[in-house]
């Protein structure tokens, strides 16, 4: 190639450029060209006019449309949620102070008791005696398995209020071997 057909070239796509540029905007009507001097009451007079879009952007239009309507849904969805995830916690709250209230009232019945009991010590041995008789009846093994279950000091005081010395001796040894040994301590009173 030569030069002077290098610069020709050059320079009919410099002059051809604006001209198809130009072309394609009217042809896409993106440009329009109005001739004549606008009217004294035109600008009063103006009207919106559509602009006309491609298949391609109106595609896209109405897909960017469809995910603003899917955010706004899923928006709505998350309110929902976040509500209904503020009531559940304002129940539990209700709850654990109902909770809260039913321990306390609990708590004052048992020191009530513990008062009474204390104040009455003839009817707590009473209520041992009785439940010696009970336990002194049974068998040692029996006896023994609820006896586990109980406070160490009370279980002391039910086997001091049996009278028959080996029942009480069966019942302990049938006791688990921590059992009996904390049990044997607060016997002997150490």
């Amino acid at each position: 190639m030569r030069k002077n057909d290098f610069v020709a070239i050059i320079l009919v796509t410099i002059f051809t450029f604006p001209l198809l540029y130009v072309g394609m905007l009217f042809y896409t009507g993106s440009l329009r060209i109005e001739y004549g001097f606008p009217e004294a009451g035109a600008a009063e007079d103006l009207k919106v006019e559509e602009v006309r879009h491609t298949k391609r952007r109106d595609s896209l239009s109405a897909e960017n449309s469809k995910l603003f309507l899917a955010l706004q849904q899923e928006r709505a969805d998350i309110e929902r949620e976040r509500e209904r995830l503020l009531e559940i916690q304002n129940r539990l709250e209700m709850l654990q102070d109902n909770i809260e209230s039913s321990k306390t009232e609990l708590v004052n019945e048992r020191k009530q008791l513990e008062t009474k009991l204390a104040v009455n010590p003839d009817a707590e041995r009473a209520r041992y005696k009785q439940l010696a008789r009970l336990y002194g009846a049974m068998k040692p093994a029996e006896a023994a398995g609820i006896l586990e279950t109980l406070p160490d000091a009370q279980v002391t005081s039910i086997l001091t209020s049996i009278n028959d010395d080996r029942q009480r001796a069966r019942i302990v040894s049938s006791l688990t071997k921590e059992k009996a040994a904390r049990i044997t301590r607060l016997m002997r009173g150490t």
